[in-house]
């Protein structure tokens, strides 16, 4: 099961480069139907079934799924709720792989509260130790966690993937010209600027794979 699946590019590609049956599942309604078209677009829709849903509350039995995957999900959800329920819908011995905004130290407390503020992102990241205790508080065993630097080029080429060039230009044209993100993007003040920067010197990310 791939939780936040967003677009469906992710579940497609374990479908069709690894023959993987895959859940794709979100709680969007719009970025389903964009996974569903590219789902059929790449003839895998036998292999792929797209479910809207909220990942606090998994609408399947326990000891469901072989694996589950998640890419930047628990940072905008309640952690515990999230990470205790993909360990229900796991069966014994299954893997959880999760990637996620990680601090690389702790930040100053005025940070998350200025993404809140200036943008109403409601993003609780947390360093490494303390992603690994969460999933160690929710039964799972850690075997592995990599903290890895935050790469401009390979995340602006990996939205390019993800969804193309035409529709990552159109989403860019659409910001530039929409009056409220040129106010918020285009005329920061020198204080905003500097407390971006010093936010992105704390956020890298993290790969985290567990046991249950």
């Amino acid at each position: 099961m791939d939780i936040g699946c967003g677009t469906g590019y992710t579940a497609r590609l374990l479908a069709k480069e690894y023959d993987a049956d895959v859940v794709a599942l979100d709680i969007r309604s719009k970025v389903l139907e964009e996974a569903k078209k590219r789902i059929t677009k790449e003839n895998v829709g036998n292999k792929v079934t797209t479910i809207e849903a909220d990942t606090h509350k998994l609408p399947f039995p326990s000891n469901t799924f072989d694996a589950v995957i998640a890419e930047s999900v628990l940072a905008f959800c309640d952690k515990m709720k999230v990470v205790s329920e993909v360990y229900r819908v796991l069966k014994p011995g299954g893997v959880f792989g999760d990637n996620e905004g990680t601090y690389l130290k702790p930040p100053p407390a005025q940070l998350p509260s200025f993404l809140l503020k200036s943008y109403g992102l409601d993003v609780k990241l947390l360093q490494e130790d303390e992603w690994r205790a969460v999933y160690r508080e929710a039964g799972f065993e850690v075997i592995s966690s990599t903290v890895y630097p935050f790469n401009y080029i390979e995340q602006f080429l990996g939205e390019l993937r993800v969804d193309g060039v035409r529709r990552r230009l159109s989403a860019w044209l659409k910001a530039f010209f929409d009056p409220t993100m040129r106010r918020t993007f285009f005329k920061m003040d020198r204080d905003t600027r500097r407390a971006i920067r010093q936010f992105l010197s704390y956020v890298s990310y993290g790969l985290y794979i567990a046991r249950k």
